[in-house]
């Protein structure tokens, strides 16, 4: 009988310090997030009518391995793009990843995680338009997202005028309507070709094509931003380079954006 408890208080023991082991595996384990996003970034998060979290996208999967390799469970919290920023301010979010970027003006009221992915800029225009490069846009009404580093962008084109609205399907309307007297409008490469095979005239024809911006741009390089000194911020890169070098990441890159 001595044995038998004595090889009961042994697995017992074994069995609490691989728990304990597990739950330092998973440093978030036990909290529930508050994630942030804007769901009209096609292909990075959209509203989904078959995943069980209503969402998905790069970034809905991004949450997904990072919920599993930290431990933590999640709650999204839709917004508009433009009111993201503030949620972290107000303490309404945990955290936002919505293909947002890192800019000067954004980390002097929030902190960034490292880059987890590099896509480039396309530029969507009429299939008529003659406009097919970065030099082609001065002096030109261009529109993109508001609140997006597109704006940025746009500003810095010699005479180009800014025109923004709510969406990357806002965008692809006006460019295709000339709303506003706007002729092209800049989104994520993926999302330019998305707005080009699904924004289709009455006979089934495309209304917009696209072009990868060169020259004078730069990439889009997207990054999770968190409220000013949240200890988050060092886990959570520690989970994007964990992603990076499993090959994790970039096999999620491929399935949604390419």
């Amino acid at each position: 009988m001595k044995k038998l408890f004595a090889c009961l208080l042994a697995l017992t023991l074994a069995f609490l310090c691989c728990t304990a082991l597990a739950e330092e595996a998973k440093p978030l384990a036990g909290k529930t997030l508050k994630i942030a996003l804007s769901p009209d970034f096609m292909y990075f998060e959209t509203v989904s009518e078959t995943d069980p979290c209503g969402y998905e996208g790069l970034d809905i999967d991004i949450i997904k391995a990072m919920s599993d390799m930290l431990g933590f469970d999640f709650e999204i919290v839709p917004m508009s793009f433009s009111s993201l920023i503030g949620a972290l301010q107000t303490g309404d979010a945990d955290f936002v990843i919505s293909g947002m970027s890192y800019t000067d003006e954004r980390a002097k009221v929030v902190d960034f995680s490292m880059t987890y992915v590099t896509t480039d800029v396309g530029c969507v225009v009429p299939v008529a338009s003659s406009i097919a490069t970065y030099d082609d846009l001065k002096n030109q009404i261009v529109c993109c997202s508001q609140g997006t580093t597109y704006e940025l962008l746009i500003e810095g084109i010699e005479g180009a005028t800014l025109k923004t609205y709510q969406g990357q399907a806002a965008v692809g309307t006006a460019v295709a309507q000339g709303s506003d007297g706007v002729v092209a409008g800049l989104t994520s490469i993926n999302g330019s070709k998305k707005l080009s095979n699904t924004m289709l005239n009455a006979d089934g024809t495309p209304m917009l094509k696209y072009f990868v911006l060169e020259g004078e741009s730069v990439a889009d390089q997207y990054n999770i931003a968190f409220p000013k000194g949240s200890e988050l911020v060092p886990v959570i890169n520690e989970a994007i380079q964990t992603l990076i070098d499993s090959g994790k990441m970039d096999e999620m890159v491929k399935y949604w954006l390419y």
